[in-house]
């Protein structure tokens, strides 16, 4: 979600929701330490139900990321160590996987691309007037000028969906409890914002919420901020929604 993120995933093309799928087959083979990672790009495929070149831009964009580190390049086994493959497995192996482990990638709220700039349709140099105004003839009533068309609003699935009562809860608790948030940011709004970040509302509560921000916090060496200290309280709360989805995705909640 960073700016460097998505220039990343677009050079190697790949999808999100692919790339998130690859990375969670990849972390779920590696041991308690987040070592010993040796499966191949075809056993991987297969884990996704993709393929091959799949897997391999998926890895390419994890350490990228800075998500996954080889810890031991693979390579071609000797004389020796072919027989000793051999005689331990009774198969003919003439390669070593390489040897991965996970890693966790250094993310600011600064640098989170929560909004993207968006080239403008209108470009004041390309529509110059050529001749002068002022040559003209004098007009007897000024001209009615055009009414700005108004663009449809954008469908969002899920949009027209009454809200679970939890996330609710969840959002009310969130506008009365936070300092930093503003008394007139409405409590559909922040319902909308916690919704799209894909933090399960059902399942955490606002203390579990609290908790995983605490936890982030920890993770990063950064100290929460108070009321005054954030510019747009708005935008820092997507940021934090989406972390919190995240970090509920890949750990759960720990007491």
């Amino acid at each position: 979600m960073t700016p460097a993120g998505d220039a990343h995933r677009r050079r190697i093309s790949i999808k999100l929701s692919t790339f998130m799928a690859f990375a969670e087959a990849e972390a779920s083979m590696a041991t308690h330490d987040g070592r010993g990672i040796t499966t191949s790009h075809d056993t991987l495929a297969r884990m996704v139900g993709m393929s091959k070149i799949t897997a391999r831009r998926a890895r390419a964009l994890m350490e990228a990321l800075g998500c996954l580190a080889t810890v031991e390049p693979g390579r071609y086994l000797d004389r020796l160590e072919r027989l000793a493959a051999t005689a331990l497995h009774g198969g003919d192996q003439r390669r070593a996987a390489s040897v991965r482990g996970l890693t966790m990638p250094e993310i600011h709220d600064s640098a989170l691309n929560e909004h993207l700039a968006v080239a403008s349709r209108f470009n004041p140099s390309t529509y110059l007037v050529k001749s002068n105004p002022r040559s003209g003839k004098p007009h007897s009533e000024p001209a009615s000028r055009a009414q700005p068309r108004q663009k449809p609003a954008k469908f969002v699935p899920g949009a027209d969906q009454p809200r679970s009562l939890p996330l609710q809860r969840l959002a009310a608790r969130l506008v009365s409890s936070l300092p930093w948030l503003p008394d007139d940011l409405s409590t559909l709004r922040v319902q909308r914002i916690v919704h799209r970040s894909g933090f399960d509302a059902d399942r955490f509560s606002y203390g579990d919420l609290i908790a995983i921000w605490q936890a982030i916090d920890e993770s990063m060496g950064q100290m929460p901020k108070n009321a005054g200290d954030v510019n747009d309280p708005e935008a820092y709360l997507v940021v934090r929604m989406k972390l919190a989805a995240l970090h509920a995705r890949w750990y759960g909640f720990r007491s």
